[in-house]
């Protein structure tokens, strides 16, 4: 067998016992000392004596291992020769050197460490790689069995390793998610990711190391898409271009309600990108294959009821996808705040009744409703309510979607709230008498309205006249008592 043997000159009289040896076992071994004739091409020469050679022998010791030092060139003109070592690179340590300085390379093979003569001993090491007569090599069993194990003990050290590595990354994303800095988070995830795409041999031993980082890259998208803000003098698809790579290499490595749940969101990132004035995208495809997949998606329903209201479609037909969305527990806050949100930028009449039947349907299923849209669900009143209107064709709109023993305790559950108090609202109880006429309950409005007018200053003109015209119409229509 063609035999390299590598070692620094510290090594050198080990080196020339190791020669002897091997060539007494039949073997032709290259010794750079002894066969490098002078003012030869050195370089060239070694590197074609190892593309010749079948074994490279590589002696380790502090000095062979020392930055800058020709055994470590001989070591990478091997390491292109054979991609992985087993069967063809041998270390034998020769000083006590830590494993840990080892490069990588050279610990993906079992290390000999000769117990006694050292000569002797890797002559064994090479007799049990190879047969005796040169130029055949005959691997036997054994050796196999160790460079699998070897192998095999590397890839569980290095994916151990890779996993630890791997876990302080997602912890930094997760930081960053938290701080609502999805930029930055993204970047984490996907630089994760490309490191571990550089490792194909540990993606093949442990394919979980790569799915929870490509997991989580993909869910910090989404979540960022569902939490967006444009940023001054930009466009949307300057925001949402460079995430699409992203969701689509999430769609195509998912199935089941993962996969419908990235089409969903596929779609909501054309909906931004067609906020550029693109009438070419069509987010309702993605919603409709997301369906497709999963028929009860919160996401894809929620998406498709709000697309269908920005393009001013059919209020029953996104009220279908809104009720779907809500079919189930998860997402509810989200699916609720879509629903309000795609109402209000609807605009007029039938959407601000709409939104507050939404509100009515949230206090009977005890759900949460935060101060912002509070007060512009207040904003809905103001304008329908206010003193200089006629309101009676709203109310009596309003009393036909939300039944009338639950209008007032809406607008009280609403409004009479610690961040949104109706003692502090002026008009609350001129709102709150017009609402109990509605509601049928005309005693309990003549009575709100007659405490609200005893407080009123001369200079309140607007609010003392509809107050006095509320009253009117209130005693003209409540019948006489029985004598």
């Amino acid at each position: 067998m063609k035999i390299f043997l590598c070692y620094s000159s510290s090594e050198c009289t080990t080196a020339e016992s190791i020669r002897l040896a091997l060539v007494a076992e039949g073997h032709e071994v290259f010794f750079d000392r002894s066969d490098l004739p002078a003012g030869g091409e050195y370089h060239a020469r070694i590197s074609l004596a190892i593309k010749a050679s079948a074994l490279f022998i590589f002696l380790v010791s502090p000095d062979s291992l020392t930055k800058g030092r020709y055994t470590l060139t001989e070591l990478d003109i091997a390491q292109g020769q054979w991609e992985h070592p087993a069967g063809h690179v041998l270390p034998v340590l020769v000083q006590p050197t830590p494993i840990k300085d080892l490069p990588a390379y050279l610990r993906a093979v079992t290390l000999l460490e000769p117990k006694g003569d050292v000569a002797a001993d890797v002559a064994r090491a090479v007799r049990q790689l190879s047969s005796s007569g040169p130029g055949k090599k005959l691997v036997t069993g054994m050796a196999i069995v160790l460079v699998l194990a070897s192998v095999i003990a590397f890839l569980f050290t290095s994916t151990r390793a890779l996993k630890n590595e791997m876990a302080d990354q997602l912890s930094v994303g997760r930081t960053q998610e938290q701080a609502h800095d999805y930029a930055a988070a993204w970047q984490t995830y996907d630089q994760a990711v490309q490191h571990i795409a550089s490792r194909p041999m540990i993606q093949w031993f442990d394919r979980r190391v790569l799915t929870e980082v490509t997991n989580a890259r993909t869910d910090v998208v989404m979540q960022w898409l569902r939490d967006v803000h444009l940023p001054s003098g930009k466009k949307w698809s300057e925001v949402v271009d460079p995430l699409l790579p992203t969701l689509d290499e999430g769609i195509v490595g998912s199935e089941g309600s993962r996969r419908a749940e990235i089409l969903a969101h596929r779609g909501w990132a054309d909906f931004l990108r067609a906020r550029d004035g693109r009438a070419d995208l069509k987010p309702e495809v993605y919603y409709q294959h997301a369906i497709d997949v999963d028929p009860t998606n919160a996401y894809a329903h929620a998406m498709w009821g709000h697309w269908i209201l920005w393009t001013r479609g059919s209020l029953n037909d996104a009220d279908g996808h809104f009720r779907q969305a809500l079919a189930g527990a998860e997402h509810r806050p989200y699916v609720r705040g879509m629903q309000l949100a795609a109402l209000r930028n609807r605009q007029g009449d039938e959407s601000d009744l709409a939104q507050v039947r939404v509100a009515n349907e949230m206090r009977l299923a005890h759900e949460t409703l935060d101060a912002p849209l509070r007060r512009r669900l207040h904003t809905i009143f103001y304008f329908k309510l206010r003193p200089n209107r006629e309101p009676k064709e709203w109310l009596k709109q309003l009393a036909s979607i939300v039944p009338a023993g639950e209008l007032v305790a809406t607008y009280q559950w609403l409004f009479d709230d610690k961040e949104f108090l109706l003692s502090d609202e002026p008009l609350a109880p001129y709102y709150l008498g017009l609402l109990q006429e509605a509601a049928g309950d005309k005693a309990e409005a003549v009575r709100t309205l007659q405490a609200l007018r005893a407080t009123l200053k001369p200079n309140d003109t607007d609010l003392r006249k509809a107050v006095d015209r509320a009253l009117l119409r209130l005693i003209n229509a409540t019948p006489a008592p029985s004598r």
